[in-house]
């Protein structure tokens, strides 16, 4: 990477949240996201014991309405 070239996106990434099915301690359940083939994965608990995977469309319509959500 030069100067001039934008840093990469990373392809995962690990967000602490909270289980309530579970219980525990709160922000303390690691939720994966990451980037596989072009769809986006969400591995709660990061065990890949249950993946949500969205297309484009429905990643795109997840983007628009969190914005909305948080402003």
């Amino acid at each position: 990477m030069t100067i001039d070239q934008p840093p990469q996106p990373r392809r995962r990434t690990v967000i602490r949240a909270t289980c309530t099915v579970h219980g525990g301690t709160p922000k303390y359940t690691n939720l994966v996201v990451r980037v596989l083939d072009g769809h986006i994965e969400f591995d709660p608990h990061a065990d890949k014991s249950c993946t949500i995977v969205l297309d484009e469309d429905a990643a795109n319509e997840l983007m628009v309405f969190l914005g909305a959500w948080i402003g």
